[in-house]
C-alpha cells in the first residue's frame, strides 16, 4: 500500500505529464514562434488538507497539505486555425503528431481509423507544409 505522500507525488507527476498533451492540442507554428500557444488554460489544483485539530495533537502548527488532483479548463481556443492558417504557419501540433505516428501506434490507439493516412489525406492539412519542428515529434 502506498503512503499518502507517495500518492501525492504520483498525482503531481500525472499533472506534469498531462501538460504536453494539452499543449499539443492548443499550440501551433506561427510566423514568430514554432510552438505558440493559441489558447488559454486555467489549471485548478485540488488539495487534501489534514484536519487542523489532528495536526495540533501531533505537534504540527500547520496541517499537512498534499496535491490530490487537478482540473484543467481550456478557453479562447483559436478555432479558425483549424481550417485556415497564414502562409508559413501550421495548424495545431496534435494533427501532425497523430498522423506522423507509426502505423503500429495508430492501429493500437485508433484501430484502422488513421492507419496509412498522412497530412496529404486531409483537406485542412494538405496545403500546409508538415515540416518537422525542432523538439516536437510530428509527421
Amino acid at each position: 500500500k502506498s503512503t499518502s505522500s507517495e500518492h501525492g507525488a504520483g498525482t503531481v507527476e500525472r499533472v506534469l505529464r498531462a501538460n504536453p498533451l494539452f499543449e499539443a492540442f492548443g499550440n501551433a507554428k506561427t510566423l514568430r514562434n514554432d510552438n505558440s500557444s493559441r489558447f488559454g488554460k486555467f489549471t485548478q489544483l485540488q488539495f487534501d488538507v489534514e484536519d487542523h485539530d489532528l495536526a495540533q495533537r501531533e505537534g504540527r502548527h500547520i496541517p499537512i497539505c498534499e496535491l490530490a488532483g487537478s482540473k484543467c479548463i481550456t478557453y479562447l481556443l483559436e478555432k479558425s486555425r483549424v481550417v485556415s492558417v497564414s502562409e508559413g504557419e501550421r495548424t495545431f501540433h496534435i494533427f501532425y503528431q497523430m498522423l506522423g505516428a507509426p502505423d503500429t501506434d495508430k492501429e493500437q490507439i485508433w484501430k484502422e481509423g488513421l492507419v496509412g493516412f498522412d497530412t496529404s489525406d486531409f483537406a485542412y492539412l494538405r496545403n500546409v507544409p508538415a515540416n518537422n519542428i525542432d523538439g516536437l515529434a510530428s509527421g
